[in-house]
């Protein structure tokens, strides 16, 4: 038997005790937490990349404004439920200086990570339209969100977009959209975890297609212009009248140099993610 850095009986019995038939079909959190059992058996420490995390520096600004909230007593009042003012607008200037769109501080609804900004999407899209019933994916994209659906009861369908780019993906994402089911179409830009961007005619097609049914179009920007080779940060807006951005804010982070945005990007209905 060929040697490995870890004994493959050991792999193969972690593996059995979760019961998964399948490994090339395991969720991001079991194969969590298989390599971190067999880490603690073994010894032998993993590289994990199964998850996103930065490890960048927070911003000192805002370390230090959480310590002054903190120190004035912040944790001991429930957030307001209208949202608390200084951050609605920043957010606001955020969208106006980085995408040059004009929004109202109303409109930008900061929530406590994409999980819960996209299941409130998902609640509220799912409900516009009693003949609308199913959200259609547009992959590769997040596996959790396919799963809240779940949870939800909701229908959702999909298709990968690898063999439908260009002029392909009318056809395509219109056989969907003809049927009179589609409440939202949701897909990631740039891509989470193909790291694909969306053409500008892509972004057109999507969004004529979006304003032609009457479909709400979710458009998850967790990864909003970290692709510095060239500017990418294209998206919906200007194409669709009818649509929701997904942007998840990271309010802590150092921001980007400031640079000239094209007006093609979206504007935000409520920040969602």
């Amino acid at each position: 038997m060929k040697n490995t850095p870890i004994e493959r009986h050991l792999i193969d019995e972690t593996i059995n005790e979760f019961q998964i038939v399948d490994f090339s079909k395991a969720t991001i959190r079991e194969v969590k937490a298989i390599a971190s059992k067999a880490e603690t058996a073994s010894g032998v420490e993993f590289i994990k990349m199964e998850m996103g995390v930065p490890g960048l520096p927070p911003s000192a600004v805002g370390v230090k404004a959480e310590i002054e909230a903190l120190q004035n007593g912040i944790a001991s009042l429930y957030p307001d439920i209208n949202g608390l003012p200084e951050l609605k607008k920043e957010a606001s200037n955020f969208i106006k200086a980085f995408i040059n769109v004009d929004l109202s501080p109303e409109g930008c609804v900061p929530v406590t990570g994409s999980m819960q900004g996209t299941f409130a999407s998902f609640l509220t899209c799912s409900q516009c339209d009693e003949k609308k019933d199913t959200i259609l994916f547009i992959d590769p994209g997040f596996p959790v969100q396919k799963q809240q659906l779940v949870v939800m009861g909701q229908k959702f369908e999909t298709f990968d977009v690898y063999d439908y780019r260009g002029d392909k993906l009318k056809e395509k994402l219109e056989s969907y959209l003809k049927k009179g089911n589609i409440s939202a179409i949701i897909y990631s830009n740039p891509n989470n975890p193909s790291w694909i961007c969306l053409k500008e005619e892509e972004l057109q097609i999507i969004g004529e297609l979006a304003t032609q049914y009457d479909v709400i179009v979710l458009e998850d920007l967790a990864y909003f212009a970290m692709d510095f080779r060239q500017d990418l940060r294209l998206t919906l807006t200007g194409f669709s009248l009818k649509w929701r951005a997904v942007l998840r804010a990271k309010i802590k982070r150092q921001l980007p140099e400031k640079k000239k945005i094209s007006r093609r990007f979206f504007r935000v209905c409520s920040a969602t993610s």
